[in-house]
C-alpha cells in the first residue's frame, strides 16, 4: 500500500513547480553578469617597446615610448580582457614602482597607481636598469679587436663579481615589490615574465656586427642569464608565476640578421631601439603571456 507523502515531500514538489512554471514564463531571476577582467602591465622599455611602431598616443608621458604591439597588448588582445592599464615605461626602474618616475622632464604616476582589489592578472618584466645592463654593454664595446677584454672590470679588488652582486640586489627589491604588489591587488595572479634572448645563449660573439669581444660576449650572455634565473626564483618565493620568453628567442639574439633576431643589434631593423625587442619578438611572446595567464586562471 502507498503512504501518504510527508509535508517536506509536499513543500519541495511546490517548490519545484513553482520554480518550472518561473523558468517557463521567462520570470527566473538572471544570474549577475560576471565581474570584469583586468589586466595589469608592469615594465621597462623591454615591455613598453620604443619605436615599435604604432605608439600609443593616449598615453602620458609619450616619452615612455609605449607600443600598441608589445607583448602585454597582444597578450590582453587574445585573452579578450576587459579593462587593460599599461603601465611601463622606458628607464623604469623597481624602485618606481611606487614612485613617480621622470622621463625626459615629464612625470609619469607611480607605476603601482594602476593596482586595486579589482585587478585579475599583473604581468612584470623589470629588473635590467636595476643591474645596468645597458651601461654594461657600452663598458664592452670595443672598436679594435686586439683591445683587453672589459669583464675582468667588474671584478673588484676582493674578487668580487660586482655584476652578480646588483643582480642579487635587483632581487632584493622585487621580493618587496612583489610582497607589496600582493597587497595593493589581493585578488590577482601575478605573472614575473623574463628578458628574451638579447644576447647568443652559446656566448658567442659577432664582432665587428655587435662590437663586444668573445670573451666579453660570454660573460654578458652569463649575467643575463643569471638575471633571469633571479627573477625566476625571487617570483616563485613571492606567490608569483614565472614566464619564460627567454627559451624561444634563443637563436634570434641581437647577433642575427634582420628578419631572423628578435632583439636588435645596433641596427634598428625592423624598428625599436637598439639592443631592444623588435615586433618579432613580441608576436612570439605575447601568446607565451597569454596562455600563461589562461592556465592560472583557468
Amino acid at each position: 500500500m502507498l503512504g501518504v507523502p510527508g509535508t517536506n515531500t509536499v513543500v519541495a514538489v511546490v517548490l519545484a513547480l513553482v520554480a518550472a512554471l518561473l523558468r517557463i514564463g521567462g520570470l527566473a531571476p538572471e544570474a549577475p553578469p560576471p565581474d570584469p577582467f583586468v589586466y595589469v602591465s608592469f615594465g621597462d622599455s623591454y615591455v613598453s617597446g620604443p619605436l615599435v611602431f604604432p605608439h600609443d598616443d593616449s598615453f602620458v608621458p609619450q616619452a615612455c615610448a609605449q607600443s600598441t604591439r608589445n607583448y602585454p597588448h597582444i597578450a590582453s588582445e587574445l585573452l579578450n580582457v576587459d579593462v587593460f592599464r599599461d603601465v611601463s615605461c622606458q628607464g623604469a626602474t623597481i624602485n618606481k614602482f611606487q614612485e613617480p618616475q621622470d622621463v625626459v622632464q615629464e612625470i609619469t604616476p607611480a607605476q603601482f597607481d594602476a593596482l586595486d582589489e579589482t585587478v585579475d592578472a599583473v604581468t612584470l618584466t623589470m629588473g635590467g636598469n636595476d643591474v645596468g645592463f645597458v651601461g654594461l654593454a657600452v663598458d664592452c664595446g670595443r672598436i679594435n679587436p686586439n683591445d683587453a677584454p672589459c669583464w675582468p672590470s667588474f671584478i673588484d679588488e676582493n674578487g668580487v663579481d660586482t655584476v652578480s652582486r646588483d643582480i642579487v640586489e635587483m632581487g632584493d627589491e622585487l621580493a618587496v615589490a612583489l610582497d607589496a604588489l600582493h597587497l595593493r591587488a589581493p585578488n590577482a595572479e601575478v605573472f614575473v615574465v623574463s628578458y628574451p634572448a638579447a644576447l647568443p645563449d652559446d656566448g658567442k660573439g659577432c664582432w665587428p656586427y655587435i662590437p663586444i669581444l668573445d670573451p666579453d660576449m660570454k660573460y654578458l650572455s652569463d649575467k643575463f642569464k643569471e638575471m633571469n634565473a633571479e627573477l625566476k626564483s625571487t617570483a616563485l618565493a613571492h606567490d608569483a608565476h614565472y614566464v619564460d620568453i627567454y627559451t624561444a628567442g634563443i637563436g634570434h639574439d641581437a647577433c642575427q640578421p634582420p628578419g631572423v633576431a628578435w632583439v636588435n643589434g645596433l641596427v634598428p631593423v625592423p624598428p625599436s631601439f637598439p639592443a631592444h625587442p623588435n615586433d618579432l619578438s613580441y608576436l612570439s611572446s605575447g601568446p607565451i603571456v597569454a596562455n600563461a595567464i589562461a592556465a592560472a586562471l583557468a
